[in-house]
């Protein structure tokens, strides 16, 4: 009798890990669509509504605004569970701010997020092809215009993957990135027990095609020849500094730079708390790449 019980314990627990990490692995690549609330023409900027499709054949949303003349062209990549206009990240004056220095911005909602199609998060792995999707549009449209890639947390994870596997951009703004997307959702999901969190890991790929060690920038930045500035507030808790400091160090580029934002809480939020001084560092980094107005008048195309 009590071995019985004994095992039917076991069979009960064994059950529960399991039920709990088909939980996790469902909670890790379910979308956190939200709605994509304003446009550039509430803060008085024209810009023209675009669809693309990346190399698997999912359609994407975004807005290209052009400024005449512009030195070079910003492609803003959004946070996990934001959009091209998350107001809590200012997103929308940021890309206001950029136009009115002279550059032209491209901001677009990865796949599963805002108004881009997409069901599920593949934790990078798919992921990956938005980045690619957005410059190569931006390439298109632009001709030689040079094109930088300003990313904000997952976001800036993937511009450095991209460019690691061959994406060309003249540069990268990374805004608070992680050194590996295992790291961060361990992180996130650090009250989950290591068998179940092991486990959950597996079934996501197996189950749901993500795969959280398709993006690890860590390993990715040895091979990031282009210049980076690197932004990370001091009091991050959800990445810790850390995650850049240790990204810079690995790169071993004399032309990357790091400012930590000095008594500054919260993630990813440094231009929202100080605009100008935020905005001063991103300008300075690209006029030193794009130092003249290098547009060569290419006319400007739809894609989809």
């Amino acid at each position: 009798m009590i071995l019985w019980l004994t095992l039917a314990v076991v069979a009960g627990m064994l059950l529960a890990a399991g039920l709990a990490a088909v939980y996790l692995a469902d909670s890790f690549t379910r979308s956190r669509r939200t709605r994509v609330q304003g446009t550039p023409a509430d803060l008085g900027l024209r810009y023209e509504e675009i669809q693309f499709l990346t190399a698997d054949r999912l359609t994407l949303r975004g807005w290209f605004m052009d400024s005449p003349g512009a030195r070079a062209t910003v492609v803003l990549v959004h946070d996990l569970g934001a959009t091209r206009a998350e107001r809590a990240r200012s997103l929308l004056h940021l890309q206001r701010d950029y136009v009115r220095r002279g550059f032209s911005v491209f901001a677009f909602d990865l796949r599963g997020h805002g108004e881009s199609g997409g069901k599920r998060d593949t934790l990078g792995r798919d992921e990956r092809l938005d980045v690619q999707a957005a410059v190569a549009y931006v390439r298109r449209r632009a001709g030689g215009t040079p094109i930088l890639l300003h990313g904000f947390g997952f976001g800036a994870a993937l511009a450095l993957e991209a460019v690691a596997y061959g994406t060309e951009v003249t540069g990268i703004i990374a805004d608070s990135p992680f050194v590996s997307m295992r790291q961060f959702m361990r992180h996130e999901y650090r009250h989950a027990p290591a068998p179940v969190f092991a486990l959950a890991s597996f079934l996501a790929r197996r189950v749901f095609r993500a795969d959280m060690d398709a993006v690890q920038p860590i390993r990715a930045i040895e091979r990031v020849s282009i210049p980076v500035l690197f932004i990370h507030n001091e009091g991050d808790h959800d990445v810790p500094p850390s995650n850049t400091l240790n990204l810079a160090a690995a790169s071993m580029d004399p032309r990357v730079r790091v400012w930590i934002v000095s008594d500054l809480l919260g993630h990813g939020n440094a231009f929202s708390q100080t605009p100008e001084p935020y905005l001063r560092r991103c300008v300075q980094f690209v006029e030193e790449l794009v130092p003249a107005r290098t547009h060569t008048g290419a006319g400007s195309q739809a894609a989809g």
